[in-house]
């Protein structure tokens, strides 16, 4: 029988803390992109175990064409303006998507399954509801992995020459979670649900080292 994955919970309300800062940051993207479709909501607030002060703002944005310099730069300013008004957060992070890319054959095992299982929509034309549900498998792992080699060379690097203790911090953590996720990825089809955070991925090998 095929194991599904999960998906996200749409209805349930986020956090109380991050509300104004969610209802914040899709007005400004809706006032500063003119080819938006639709926005979503990716990481430990969209899982609602966000931590105050700590955690950051992941959101996944699809657009019908490119942005321009003047919009790029614009956003820029908006990024920085969150993390400034917005203390519950300690960054913006937003990939940009293009929706001919998205609903493109060759992207389904990496756009396809982050839309319908790794994010909630809070704007437009939910594209996750065009999707049927995934399985782990190879296929979603390799896809999400293919780029660790090239993230943890420029960490590294990154961490050679930082001079403050608390970017360093940020680099080791980043780079912690993300070695901790690309070994999940890899061994998915042996649980029998989705980690979706930095703990449930430990809490997994966790189990494992202890049978």
């Amino acid at each position: 029988m095929a194991k599904f994955l999960p998906c996200l919970d749409n209805q349930t309300v986020f956090q109380l803390d991050f509300m104004p800062l969610l209802m914040a940051a899709v007005t400004d993207l809706q006032s500063q992109v003119m080819a938006l479709h639709s926005i979503y909501l990716n990481g430990s607030i969209a899982y609602r175990q966000a931590t105050n002060g700590i955690s950051d703002l992941n959101l996944t944005v699809v657009i019908t064409v490119p942005l321009t310099v003047e919009e790029q730069h614009r956003i820029t300013i908006v990024c920085q303006d969150l993390k400034h008004h917005y203390s519950v957060i300690s960054n913006v992070d937003i990939t940009w998507l293009l929706l001919d890319d998205v609903l493109s054959i060759t992207a389904i095992f990496k756009w396809g399954f982050w839309l319908k299982h790794c994010s909630v929509c809070l704007y437009g034309t939910n594209l996750g509801e065009q999707f049927g549900y995934f399985e782990p498998c190879w296929e979603i792992a390799k896809v999400f992995n293919d780029d660790i080699a090239a993230f943890l060379v420029c960490t590294q690097q990154q961490i050679k020459r930082t001079k403050s203790a608390i970017e360093y911090q940020d680099y080791c953590r980043r780079a912690g979670k993300k070695m901790l996720r690309s070994c999940f990825m890899l061994v998915a089809y042996r649980s029998d649900d989705w980690a979706y955070t930095d703990q449930q991925c430990a809490d997994f090998f966790s189990c494992i080292l202890s049978r």
